[in-house]
């Protein structure tokens, strides 16, 4: 009987690897003409069996990760776009913008995540290179794993644009 029960466990298992392997394989596809219309040349590698169980075990441990796995390809792909703007936002601050530092004064989580990481409401109170010192809201995305780093109290380096200094984006911690 536990012979039959393994060999229905494996070929379930086995089945459940070709339709991940299926469904990777169209998502990339739709990932990789996402990339391509915006110039890139990307091309996903569906992962060996180590990394992918390694991956598959850190899921247990981000529940916000999991969700998103489980979501359909179409709306994974829209998120990881979502999340690829505000990161493509943050370098062109970080890039082009002046420097500045700030400190957290409240963190609020918004309830939603982007491709598994939670966003959150923050309010900071950011000082200008000139010593100029004010206060604004901005949001933040960032893996459950890291939120720590932004408690409030902390200072952090910054990025203000000069042309609207709402826009600010929070870098690093300054112990």
């Amino acid at each position: 009987m536990f012979k039959k029960i393994r060999e229905k466990v494996d070929e379930a298992t086995q089945q459940g690897m070709a339709r991940g392997a299926q469904d990777f394989r169209q998502h990339a596809e739709q990932f990789r003409q996402a990339a391509a219309a915006q110039g890139h040349d990307i091309t996903p590698q569906l992962p060996t069996p180590q990394p992918a169980a390694q991956a598959l075990r850190g899921l247990t441990a981000d529940p916000d990760m999991a969700a998103f796995m489980a979501l359909p390809p179409e709306e994974q792909l829209r998120q990881q776009q979502e999340l690829q703007a505000y990161g493509t936002e943050l370098r062109r601050l970080y890039d082009t913008c002046e420097p500045a530092t700030l400190v957290i004064r409240a963190l609020e989580p918004t309830g939603r995540t982007i491709a598994g990481q939670a966003q959150y409401t923050a309010t900071l109170e950011v000082t200008r290179a000139g010593g100029s010192t004010y206060r604004t809201v901005t949001r933040l995305i960032t893996p459950q794993a890291t939120i720590q780093q932004y408690a409030p109290g902390t200072r952090h380096e910054a990025r203000v644009d000069p042309a609207d200094p709402a826009k600010v984006a929070v870098f690093g911690p300054i112990d």
